[in-house]
C-alpha cells in the first residue's frame, strides 16, 4: 500500500480494502477489521497477510494518526497469534 497518497483516514481503509478485496459494506473501524482479519470469511483474500506500507513518512497530516493506530492494531493482532504482520518503509 502506498501511504504517500493518504490524506485522510478513509484513504487507509480504502487502500487496505482494495488490497484484500473487502466487500463494499465492510465497516470502517477496528472492530470490523478485527472480525474480517482474524475471524475471516469476509474478504476475498484471507490471512496470512504481510502488509507493507510504502512512503510511510509521506502520509498526510490528517491521516498520520490513523496510520499509526492501524500499524499498532495490526501489531496487536500479530502478537495475539493472528497470522498478520506489518512493515513500514519510508
Amino acid at each position: 500500500m502506498d501511504g504517500g497518497k493518504w490524506a485522510a483516514a478513509d484513504d487507509i481503509y480504502d487502500a487496505f480494502f482494495r488490497a484484500v478485496g473487502a466487500p463494499s459494506w465492510h465497516g470502517r473501524n477496528f472492530n470490523a477489521l478485527r472480525d474480517s482479519i482474524s475471524v475471516g470469511r469476509i474478504n476475498e483474500i484471507e490471512v496470512p497477510y504481510l502488509i507493507r506500507i510504502r512512503n510511510y513518512s509521506s502520509i498526510g497530516p490528517e491521516a498520520r494518526s490513523m496510520a499509526g493506530d492501524f500499524v499498532r492494531f495490526i501489531g496487536e493482532l500479530h502478537e495475539s497469534g493472528c497470522p498478520v504482520d506489518i512493515e513500514t518503509e519510508d
